[in-house]
């Protein structure tokens, strides 16, 4: 909703504010579900039930299929073929794709119009504008057809999760719902056309989530679509207080930040229900979802994700590497081995689910989501560090090299005793050689979206 239109809506009683959402919700409905959606997601489901034979024979279909289409109408890969650094002459399926050069975020960044194929003009173009977690802007072009595809397929994902898609939600995510300097409830608002209840994550704390938890009592939602770090709050205080979660909906749908095993341990016991997380890009060129059995499924007919080492090879089972993406749905500005700077942990196995699409380990989020220590290691994973203590909330903030700072939201029970076996537990991972400081908080800042960053880097 444009900025304008937002204030405006602010001032508004609570229920026209309900209506007005609700009468925006309608042309969202006509953008994303309207058009070609409902070919779109019936192809999307058979697919989902295909072998990996007949899958892979559609993604090299695919494939090939946009690279002539990149190198006739795009600009960048145009330039590049004529060059002779794009030869997609040598690729006849994903098995050659190494045989492309990849691209980096930083030149998509500066010059996104050279990736816009010239089937379209820019002006009948929708703009998504998206800052990430690095707070530089990002422009990615598409169109009504292209939203469709990428709806169908989130909607397959809830279908193959045993969700129903067309049921009632509640959203805590990171638009703005309530402003933040109103401090009165209620923190949320309805979209009825698009059977959609929007929380705050915002206002989000220990004094108003009991109020949370009474609406979503009342509402009893098909399944709650949240930043792990939101309900993770709201299931760790009612745990914490003997507050029952059951029944209060039938699943949970996370993403938007990396969901970390104890948190998805404790969403599950207290809520009685399955947590499905889901990784994507306002890129719109790479989903991976996990499934029942906590399998991390690539659709590998939304796009292409391949797992890169250090030393630019396939990265092996088990081996962390950079994530690179091909995009199948959006031909008005197609990204080929695209270098999207997340990263994951490589991992084909065989699930019980039965899906042929294949699997990676972990996604472990964006590449500079990890502490620098001096002798040049790199650490990405330190949520484990705190279990078992009574800490609601941390976030590891490296400003420069060698020091490090621990913001903590501490529960009650916490005591000087342990912060000294925190940092022993850090000291088991980070080494000896950085500094570490520790700041206490009632409540951490959320970045841009509203969402809890785990490690914030800002060396350069």
């Amino acid at each position: 909703m444009l900025k304008r239109a937002e204030k405006l809506l602010y001032t508004l009683p609570t229920g026209l504010q309900n209506v007005a959402l609700s009468l925006y919700g309608i042309s969202l409905l006509r953008n994303r579900h309207g058009g070609n959606y409902k070919a779109y997601y019936e192809q999307a489901v058979a697919r989902s039930r295909a072998s990996r034979q007949e899958l892979d024979g559609y993604e090299n279909e695919t494939l090939v299929r946009m690279l002539e289409h990149a190198v006739a109408t795009v600009p960048y890969y145009r330039e590049l073929h004529r060059q002779g650094q794009f030869p997609i002459e040598k690729v006849k399926g994903v098995a050659d794709i190494q045989y492309l050069p990849t691209v980096p975020k930083a030149e998509l960044r500066s010059n996104p119009e050279q990736f816009v194929s010239e089937r379209y003009a820019l002006e009948d173009l929708s703009v998504i504008s998206t800052t990430g977690t690095t707070g530089t802007p990002l422009r990615i072009f598409c169109n009504a057809n292209v939203r469709q595809r990428n709806y169908a397929f989130h909607d397959r994902f809830l279908t193959m999760c045993g969700i129903d898609k067309d049921g009632l939600r509640a959203t805590i995510g990171g638009r703005i719902i309530v402003p933040s300097s109103d401090r009165n409830p209620p923190y949320w608002r309805h979209s009825y056309f698009q059977k959609n209840v929007l929380f705050s994550s915002y206002h989000l704390n220990d004094g108003t989530i009991g109020l949370y938890i009474e609406k979503l009592r009342a509402l009893r939602p098909d399944y709650i679509d949240c930043y792990p770090s939101s309900i993770y709050s709201i299931a760790s205080h009612a745990k914490k207080h003997g507050i029952p979660l059951r029944g209060i909906t039938k699943a949970i749908v996370t993403s938007g930040e990396t969901l970390f095993d104890d948190q998805k341990a404790v969403i599950e016991e207290q809520l009685g229900v399955t947590v499905f997380d889901q990784y994507g890009c306002a890129e719109m060129s790479v989903l991976v979802t996990s499934c029942a059995h906590g399998s991390y499924h690539v659709h590998s007919d939304f796009g292409i994700l391949e797992i890169l080492n250090s030393s630019g090879e396939p990265a092996r089972d088990g081996e962390e590497g950079e994530i690179v993406c091909t995009g199948f749905i959006n031909d008005a500005m197609p990204l080929i081995r695209y270098r999207i700077e997340d990263r994951a942990v490589a991992g084909q196995r065989h699930c019980p689910c039965g899906s042929a699409l294949p699997t990676v380990a972990r996604v472990l989020g964006r590449d500079d989501d990890v502490i620098l220590t001096p002798g040049g290691d790199r650490i990405g994973r330190l949520s484990p560090v705190l279990k078992g203590f009574p800490v609601r909330e941390a976030q590891y903030v490296q400003d420069k090299l060698g020091e490090m700072k621990v913001v903590l939201v501490p529960d009650a029970a916490y005591g000087p005793e342990d912060e000294a076996k925190l940092v022993r537990e850090l000291r088991m991972r980070v080494g000896n050689e950085i500094r570490i400081e520790f700041q206490y908080v009632e409540r951490i800042e959320r970045g841009k979206g509203g969402k809890l960053k785990s490690i914030v880097s800002r060396i350069k």
